[in-house]
Protein backbone atom coordinates (compact mmCIF):
# COMPACT_ATOMS: atom_id res chain seq x y z
CA UNK A 1 0.00 0.00 0.00
CA UNK A 2 1.59 2.99 -0.74
CA UNK A 3 0.93 6.27 1.21
CA UNK A 4 0.08 10.08 0.48
CA UNK A 5 2.26 12.41 2.65
CA UNK A 6 0.01 15.51 4.12
CA UNK A 7 0.96 17.96 2.43
CA UNK A 8 0.30 16.34 -1.36
CA UNK A 9 -3.22 15.05 0.53
CA UNK A 10 -3.17 19.17 1.25
CA UNK A 11 -2.48 20.48 -2.80
CA UNK A 12 -5.01 17.65 -3.89
CA UNK A 13 -7.91 18.79 -1.35
CA UNK A 14 -6.78 22.88 -2.63
CA UNK A 15 -7.05 21.69 -6.42
CA UNK A 16 -10.74 19.71 -5.43
CA UNK A 17 -12.19 22.75 -3.56
CA UNK A 18 -11.53 24.89 -6.39
CA UNK A 19 -12.96 23.26 -8.73
CA UNK A 20 -15.91 22.13 -6.43
CA UNK A 21 -16.56 25.95 -5.59
CA UNK A 22 -15.27 27.74 -8.06
CA UNK A 23 -14.76 31.96 -6.88
CA UNK A 24 -14.65 31.13 -3.05
CA UNK A 25 -11.66 31.20 -2.06
CA UNK A 26 -10.24 28.64 0.65
CA UNK A 27 -7.45 28.49 3.13
CA UNK A 28 -5.88 24.94 3.19
CA UNK A 29 -3.23 24.41 5.47
CA UNK A 30 -1.30 21.64 6.97
CA UNK A 31 -0.62 21.16 10.69
CA UNK A 32 2.87 21.16 12.13
CA UNK A 33 4.58 19.71 15.17
CA UNK A 34 2.53 17.14 16.76
CA UNK A 35 -0.48 17.75 14.40
CA UNK A 36 1.55 17.19 11.44
CA UNK A 37 -1.36 14.90 10.30
CA UNK A 38 -4.02 17.33 10.42
CA UNK A 39 -5.25 19.81 7.80
CA UNK A 40 -7.38 22.97 8.41
CA UNK A 41 -9.77 24.45 5.54
CA UNK A 42 -11.31 27.72 6.21
CA UNK A 43 -13.63 30.16 4.03
CA UNK A 44 -15.77 33.34 4.13
CA UNK A 45 -19.11 32.84 3.03
CA UNK A 46 -20.18 30.56 0.10
CA UNK A 47 -20.96 27.35 0.32
CA UNK A 48 -22.01 25.57 3.83
CA UNK A 49 -19.89 23.18 5.43
CA UNK A 50 -21.49 20.12 5.27
CA UNK A 51 -21.15 20.89 1.05
CA UNK A 52 -17.23 21.68 2.36
CA UNK A 53 -16.91 18.30 4.13
CA UNK A 54 -18.58 16.16 0.72
CA UNK A 55 -15.46 17.22 -0.55
CA UNK A 56 -12.73 16.80 2.44
CA UNK A 57 -14.56 13.69 4.23
CA UNK A 58 -12.77 11.26 1.00
CA UNK A 59 -9.38 12.84 1.80
CA UNK A 60 -8.92 11.86 5.58
CA UNK A 61 -6.76 8.64 6.14
CA UNK A 62 -7.70 7.83 9.77
CA UNK A 63 -10.37 9.25 11.98
CA UNK A 64 -10.08 8.58 16.21
CA UNK A 65 -12.22 5.86 17.38
CA UNK A 66 -13.06 7.71 21.30
CA UNK A 67 -14.20 4.22 22.49
CA UNK A 68 -10.75 2.13 21.92
CA UNK A 69 -8.88 5.68 22.35
CA UNK A 70 -7.29 4.97 18.93
CA UNK A 71 -6.77 5.86 15.37
CA UNK A 72 -8.06 3.41 13.26
CA UNK A 73 -8.04 3.79 9.22
CA UNK A 74 -10.85 5.30 6.90
CA UNK A 75 -10.03 2.95 4.21
CA UNK A 76 -10.01 5.91 1.71
CA UNK A 77 -7.43 6.53 -1.02
CA UNK A 78 -6.78 9.42 -2.94
CA UNK A 79 -5.42 9.70 -6.46
CA UNK A 80 -3.04 12.76 -7.02
CA UNK A 81 0.02 14.02 -8.93
CA UNK A 82 3.06 13.61 -6.87
CA UNK A 83 6.72 15.05 -8.23
CA UNK A 84 4.86 14.49 -11.93
CA UNK A 85 4.00 11.02 -11.48
CA UNK A 86 0.00 10.12 -10.85
CA UNK A 87 -0.13 8.25 -7.08
CA UNK A 88 -2.72 6.60 -5.49
CA UNK A 89 -2.23 5.52 -2.30
CA UNK A 90 -3.56 6.22 1.89
CA UNK A 91 -3.66 9.59 2.91
CA UNK A 92 -1.74 10.30 6.19
CA UNK A 93 -4.19 12.43 7.63
CA UNK A 94 -5.88 11.98 10.62
CA UNK A 95 -8.32 14.74 10.50
CA UNK A 96 -9.54 17.78 8.53
CA UNK A 97 -11.25 20.78 10.42
CA UNK A 98 -13.20 23.20 8.61
CA UNK A 99 -14.35 26.95 9.79
CA UNK A 100 -17.11 28.73 7.96
CA UNK A 101 -16.37 32.29 8.51
CA UNK A 102 -18.92 35.07 7.46
CA UNK A 103 -18.36 38.41 5.95
CA UNK A 104 -19.08 41.74 7.02
CA UNK A 105 -21.15 41.92 4.62
CA UNK A 106 -23.81 39.16 4.94
CA UNK A 107 -23.45 40.34 8.92
CA UNK A 108 -24.69 43.28 8.14
CA UNK A 109 -27.55 41.84 6.06
CA UNK A 110 -28.56 39.05 8.90
CA UNK A 111 -28.91 42.65 11.12
CA UNK A 112 -31.24 43.58 8.99
CA UNK A 113 -33.30 40.58 8.81
CA UNK A 114 -33.26 40.71 12.82
CA UNK A 115 -34.10 44.14 13.25
CA UNK A 116 -37.35 43.89 11.10
CA UNK A 117 -38.52 41.09 13.32
CA UNK A 118 -38.01 43.26 16.20
CA UNK A 119 -39.79 46.17 15.12
CA UNK A 120 -36.40 48.01 14.14
CA UNK A 121 -34.79 47.49 17.42
CA UNK A 122 -30.44 47.05 17.10
CA UNK A 123 -29.02 43.84 17.62
CA UNK A 124 -26.01 45.47 18.81
CA UNK A 125 -27.50 47.65 21.90
CA UNK A 126 -29.94 44.50 22.62
CA UNK A 127 -29.50 41.57 24.94
CA UNK A 128 -30.99 38.15 25.59
CA UNK A 129 -33.54 37.37 23.21
CA UNK A 130 -36.68 34.82 22.86
CA UNK A 131 -36.93 32.79 19.58
CA UNK A 132 -37.70 34.07 16.16
CA UNK A 133 -38.46 33.07 12.89
CA UNK A 134 -36.72 34.64 9.88
CA UNK A 135 -37.18 33.11 6.45
CA UNK A 136 -38.92 29.79 7.43
CA UNK A 137 -35.90 29.03 10.27
CA UNK A 138 -36.42 29.20 13.87
CA UNK A 139 -33.92 30.83 15.99
CA UNK A 140 -33.42 30.16 18.69
CA UNK A 141 -33.38 31.95 21.67
CA UNK A 142 -29.88 33.45 22.53
CA UNK A 143 -28.29 36.99 22.98
CA UNK A 144 -29.24 39.52 19.51
CA UNK A 145 -25.71 39.34 18.45
CA UNK A 146 -25.50 35.71 18.26
CA UNK A 147 -29.08 35.42 16.90
CA UNK A 148 -27.38 37.54 14.04
CA UNK A 149 -24.72 35.32 13.34
CA UNK A 150 -27.12 32.21 13.39
CA UNK A 151 -28.97 34.02 10.59
CA UNK A 152 -26.27 34.95 8.66
CA UNK A 153 -25.78 31.04 8.34
CA UNK A 154 -29.34 29.93 8.04
CA UNK A 155 -30.28 32.42 5.73
CA UNK A 156 -28.29 35.04 4.30
CA UNK A 157 -25.35 32.84 3.53
CA UNK A 158 -27.59 29.69 2.01
CA UNK A 159 -29.17 32.37 -0.29
CA UNK A 160 -26.25 33.99 -1.61
CA UNK A 161 -24.94 30.67 -2.35
CA UNK A 162 -28.09 29.21 -4.18
CA UNK A 163 -27.76 32.46 -6.42
CA UNK A 164 -24.42 32.70 -6.48
CA UNK A 165 -25.00 29.06 -8.32
CA UNK A 166 -27.55 29.96 -10.68
CA UNK A 167 -26.00 33.13 -11.85
CA UNK A 168 -22.44 30.51 -12.60
CA UNK A 169 -24.91 27.50 -14.23
CA UNK A 170 -26.37 30.45 -16.48
CA UNK A 171 -23.11 31.48 -17.33
CA UNK A 172 -21.78 28.19 -18.24
CA UNK A 173 -25.16 28.21 -20.49
CA UNK A 174 -24.46 31.11 -22.17
CA UNK A 175 -22.39 30.53 -26.21
CA UNK A 176 -18.50 30.33 -25.51
CA UNK A 177 -18.00 33.83 -27.87
CA UNK A 178 -20.46 35.42 -25.62
CA UNK A 179 -18.41 34.68 -22.28
CA UNK A 180 -15.28 35.40 -24.14
CA UNK A 181 -16.66 39.24 -24.93
CA UNK A 182 -16.68 39.88 -21.02
CA UNK A 183 -19.70 39.08 -18.45
CA UNK A 184 -19.54 41.32 -16.08
CA UNK A 185 -18.98 40.21 -12.50
CA UNK A 186 -19.37 36.50 -13.37
CA UNK A 187 -16.83 35.49 -10.94
CA UNK A 188 -17.53 37.81 -8.44
CA UNK A 189 -15.20 41.12 -7.13
CA UNK A 190 -13.54 40.67 -3.30
CA UNK A 191 -13.54 43.82 -1.56
CA UNK A 192 -11.49 43.35 1.63
CA UNK A 193 -9.50 45.19 4.65
CA UNK A 194 -6.54 43.92 5.97
CA UNK A 195 -3.76 45.88 8.14
CA UNK A 196 -1.05 44.61 5.15
CA UNK A 197 -2.65 45.98 2.63
CA UNK A 198 -5.15 47.94 3.69
CA UNK A 199 -8.92 48.17 1.50
CA UNK A 200 -8.28 46.07 -1.36
CA UNK A 201 -10.73 45.59 -4.53
CA UNK A 202 -9.89 42.45 -6.45
CA UNK A 203 -11.48 39.97 -8.94
CA UNK A 204 -12.13 42.66 -11.60
CA UNK A 205 -11.36 42.26 -15.45
CA UNK A 206 -11.26 44.35 -18.43
CA UNK A 207 -14.28 46.03 -19.52
CA UNK A 208 -16.19 44.75 -16.62
CA UNK A 209 -16.99 48.15 -15.27
CA UNK A 210 -15.46 48.02 -11.83
CA UNK A 211 -12.39 50.33 -12.60
CA UNK A 212 -14.58 53.72 -13.45
CA UNK A 213 -16.31 52.74 -10.39
CA UNK A 214 -13.32 52.29 -8.13
CA UNK A 215 -11.25 55.42 -9.88
CA UNK A 216 -14.45 57.59 -8.62
CA UNK A 217 -13.54 56.29 -4.82
CA UNK A 218 -9.27 56.96 -5.08
CA UNK A 219 -8.38 53.38 -5.74
CA UNK A 220 -5.57 52.61 -7.64
CA UNK A 221 -4.44 49.89 -9.57
CA UNK A 222 -1.23 47.74 -7.86
CA UNK A 223 0.84 47.02 -11.12
CA UNK A 224 2.64 44.10 -9.13
CA UNK A 225 0.05 42.80 -6.69
CA UNK A 226 -2.74 43.20 -9.78
CA UNK A 227 -5.39 44.58 -8.25
CA UNK A 228 -6.93 47.79 -7.16
CA UNK A 229 -5.95 49.70 -3.44
CA UNK A 230 -7.15 52.65 -1.35
CA UNK A 231 -4.07 54.86 -0.59
CA UNK A 232 -3.24 55.45 3.17
CA UNK A 233 -5.44 53.04 3.91
CA UNK A 234 -2.56 50.68 5.16
CA UNK A 235 -2.06 50.18 8.79
CA UNK A 236 -5.54 51.59 9.30
CA UNK A 237 -9.06 50.88 10.88
CA UNK A 238 -11.50 49.53 8.27
CA UNK A 239 -13.60 52.68 6.98
CA UNK A 240 -16.89 50.43 7.17
CA UNK A 241 -18.74 53.88 5.99
CA UNK A 242 -16.44 53.67 3.03
CA UNK A 243 -16.86 50.03 2.02
CA UNK A 244 -20.24 50.05 1.99
CA UNK A 245 -20.63 52.79 -0.39
CA UNK A 246 -17.90 51.24 -2.66
CA UNK A 247 -19.49 47.66 -2.57
CA UNK A 248 -22.79 49.44 -3.16
CA UNK A 249 -21.91 51.41 -6.43
CA UNK A 250 -20.00 48.12 -7.62
CA UNK A 251 -23.63 46.41 -6.91
CA UNK A 252 -24.99 49.49 -8.82
CA UNK A 253 -22.81 48.04 -11.98
CA UNK A 254 -24.37 44.57 -11.56
CA UNK A 255 -21.33 43.67 -10.23
CA UNK A 256 -21.67 40.56 -7.68
CA UNK A 257 -19.32 41.89 -4.45
CA UNK A 258 -18.18 40.05 -1.19
CA UNK A 259 -16.91 42.09 1.42
CA UNK A 260 -14.54 40.91 4.41
CA UNK A 261 -13.46 43.16 7.23
CA UNK A 262 -11.71 42.55 10.37
CA UNK A 263 -13.31 41.53 13.63
CA UNK A 264 -13.51 44.88 15.65
CA UNK A 265 -11.53 44.66 18.82
CA UNK A 266 -13.40 44.22 22.09
CA UNK A 267 -13.40 47.60 24.54
CA UNK A 268 -12.94 47.14 28.29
Amino acid sequence: MDYIETKHVAAELRNRLKAAFPGVKFSVRKGSGTASAWISVRWTDGPGAPDVEEITRPMQGAEFNGQDDRYESTGNTVTTTVNGREVTGQPLVDGITTHHDVSGDALKAAAALWSEAHDGADPAVTGHCGDLDVGGHTIGANYARTQVRQIAFAVVLPQRWAAAKEQAAAQAARPANAREEGDEGAEGLALQHTDEDGTTVTGTRLGDGAADVLKRHGFKWHRKNQYWYAPGSRDQQADTGFMDAVAADLRAENLTVTTAQPEPTPTA
